[in-house]
């Protein structure tokens, strides 16, 4: 699972991974550095725990699974050279191949990549409660037995459905699973040295699982081993971070860089920071706020025929209700993001929020528009607009694109009759429809409730647009719905209490805030099921952003809560599509209709993806790796693999455009 927060930057949309549509040019026009920013300090080193894009965004480049994709998104070998399933797709087997290595921080050989590493990562998986670890856990015959009986030993790890044949690392499957090699980019089948693992305490020992005396994945270069294209020779806090060549890489002859540079900029108070950067030479490629008259004229003075709108992605960020907040300061330090509501007030808004019309009302007086026109003007404002939680062509029904029949089922339900689910326009916004769902919402809540409903939501105090985006939201909800009914109170804080209020919460007990912007979901794997699982009732990860917890550590409260809100229903829906493995059509069918489902209880509004921005660049185009789900799907930080760097020139955007032709086609 991928959990994605945009905050600081603009996102740098790069696709291509090895120059498959341009043509070879002189080495001496490309330079081996490439220098960028990042925007967040991680959490952890340990890739197999991880679940956050800050985190997989830095180090994705620097370890690598089973499987990686091609330059145009199919998937290629990584550790394991070939693959293939028994009849029924309910057995996988995957050949590792010989020599590739495992190397430290310094660079220095450490032992041979082995089947046994992939047991060894999935196990740590388990027995550390990785985040991520939902992701396989119904999927892999035992694993989540494993799990829940918490019964640490050899013999009881031996039925989970992993072993090791020789060169061979077999997975057994709780049923048919055409999709599970697409599975294998994600991190949580990523391979781990048992001996480094164990070496970095008691408590890492397989078996006897210990988080206070495990240093693995510890905040430090060395706190993991390498195996992919690049290693992290440095990470200073709040500062840098580098990464070297990986010299001993399998495929280093299509690694093209031998030093990157990411220089930590989320507490700078520019939001032209970049641009700037980009002008001074600091950094090789950047985004441009067209919403800045100056910035503009000043691109097109004297960028005009370089700078180009980047693609857009298969990641849906999206606006949020808490519907059961709990806290109303920071969970890691109360003397900060102090929520101003009243005690009427904070339970108002929670009976308001449990109204389903009035969670409707909210979400139609949302206006995309105003968002993305802080940061791109007016003109490009529409752009990044995406209206669906799974990408409207991530997959295809009978022929048609997936949007197509989601829109259909969406249509079915009252008050969404004439919504337009494509990319590139506000489907939800509606003065009109808001106030129309008020009414009724004011209606069913009489006098449970005294006016106006306030609902706080947070933004960074450092970053004008952070703070503009906010302020335009709430112009936007209460010029709609008038602030006689609704009042947003913007929770100013620094960028930690930021995201400790919401982003970095293990529990959604934990989320501070009422109204949360731009969280999102990148694919996991190459099924609607990596978009849509993610909101399961049991065990869905970002509930929390919903103020929900998973069944692990739920109440019952709180599963009565799910019922009521509908749930139960929509877990229903999921699992009857899940059980759909022989028609892939008919499968898709019932994924559309359950988040068709989803959709209409207007817990989740869908608002942007990424791209769509200006850019400009020194990177080749097309030339970084693409990924339309798993590591490769990361936005903030690119895979550098394949990545070529002109020397002394900017691509132009007849370059880039020709590059695209090329690209679409196949080339």
């Amino acid at each position: 699972m991928k959990k994605l927060l945009t905050v600081l930057v603009a996102l740098l949309i790069l696709v291509g991974c090895g120059g498959g549509a341009k043509e070879e040019q002189p080495a001496a026009e490309y330079k081996d550095t490439f220098n960028y920013v990042y925007t967040a300090d991680l959490s952890t080193f340990d890739y197999i725990y991880n679940n956050k894009s800050t985190n997989g965004d830095i180090y994705n480049n620097g370890v690598e699974g089973l499987l990686t994709q091609d330059s145009y998104g199919v998937l290629a070998p990584g550790m394991a050279e070939t693959w293939e399933a028994n009849e029924d797709a309910t057995e996988w087997t995957f050949t590792i191949r010989e020599g590739a290595k495992w190397v430290t921080n310094n660079n220095e050989e450490y032992d041979d990549v082995k089947p046994e590493d992939f047991v060894t990562g999935l196990r740590h998986a388990a027995e550390f409660d990785s985040t991520t670890l939902w992701l396989v856990g119904d999927v892999i015959v035992g694993l989540n037995e494993y799990v829940n009986n918490a019964d640490w030993s050899d013999e009881a790890w031996a039925k989970v459905g992993i072993e090791v044949d020789g060169n061979k690392v077999i997975y057994k499957m709780t049923g048919s699973t055409p999709y599970f090699p697409s599975m294998t980019t994600y991190s949580i089948l990523f391979p781990v040295n048992q001996e480094f693992l164990e070496s970095k305490g008691a408590g890492c020992k397989l078996g006897a699982p210990n988080a206070e005396d495990c240093t693995f994945g510890a905040l430090e270069a060395d706190g993991i081993l390498y195996n992919s294209a690049f290693v992290i020779s440095n990470y200073t806090s709040k500062s840098v971070i580098e990464y070297t060549k990986n010299a001993s890489y399998w495929d280093a002859e299509h690694v093209y860089l031998n030093n990157i540079k990411l220089t930590y900029t989320a507490e700078n108070d520019d939001p032209d920071y970049l641009y700037k950067m980009f002008k001074n030479g600091e950094v090789d490629a950047t985004g441009a706020r067209f919403a800045n008259p100056e910035i503009k004229a000043d691109v097109e003075a004297n960028y005009g025929d370089n700078y180009y709108i980047s693609d857009t992605g298969t990641t849906c960020y999206w606006v949020a209700l808490n519907v059961n907040r709990s806290i109303y300061n920071c969970p890691t330090d109360p003397s900060k993001a102090v929520s101003q509501k009243t005690d009427a007030q904070k339970a108002d808004a929670k009976t308001a929020l449990l109204n389903i019309n009035f969670r409707r009302a909210v979400m139609s007086a949302f206006s995309d528009h105003a968002y993305e026109a802080v940061s791109l003007g007016e003109d490009l404002a529409d752009g990044p607009s995406r209206n669906t939680l799974v990408a409207p062509t991530f997959c295809r029904i009978d022929g048609a694109p997936y949007v197509d029949v989601l829109t259909e089922k969406l249509q079915a339900y009252e008050g969404y009759e004439d919504i337009n689910l494509a990319d590139g326009q506000d489907a939800y916004y509606s003065v009109e429809k808001a106030q129309a769902w008020l009414a009724k919402a004011k209606e069913e809540l009489g006098d449970s409730v005294s006016w106006p409903i306030v609902l706080d939501t947070l933004c960074v105090e450092t970053s004008e647009t952070n703070t503009n985006r906010a302020l335009a939201e709430k112009a936007a909800i209460e010029g709609a719905l008038g602030a006689e009914n609704i009042q947003v109170n913007i929770i100013s804080c620094d960028v930690d209490t930021y995201y400790n209020c919401w982003y970095y919460v293990e529990q959604g007990t934990d989320t501070n805030a009422d109204l949360l912007f731009f969280g999102g979901w990148g694919p996991d794997y190459e099924d609607p099921r990596t978009y849509l699982n993610i909101f399961l009732p049991d065990n869905g990860d970002m509930l929390q952003n919903l103020g929900l917890n998973v069944l692990s550590v739920t109440t019952p409260e709180i599963e009565q809560l799910k019922e009521d809100l509908g749930f139960a229903k929509y877990g229903e829906m999921c699992a009857e599509a899940d059980a759909i493995v022989d028609d892939n059509d008919a499968r898709f069918t019932k994924y559309a209709e359950a988040e068709a489902y989803f959709l209409q209880l207007a817990l989740v509004r869908p608002m942007a993806t990424s791209g769509a921005s200006v850019q400009i660049s020194r990177i080749v185009p097309y030339t970084a790796c693409y990924g339309n789900y798993g590591w490769a799907s990361y936005n903030n930080v690119p895979i550098f693999k394949g990545m070529k760097v002109y020397a002394d020139k900017i691509q132009t955007a007849a370059e880039h455009a020709e590059a695209k032709a090329k690209w679409i086609a196949g080339e």
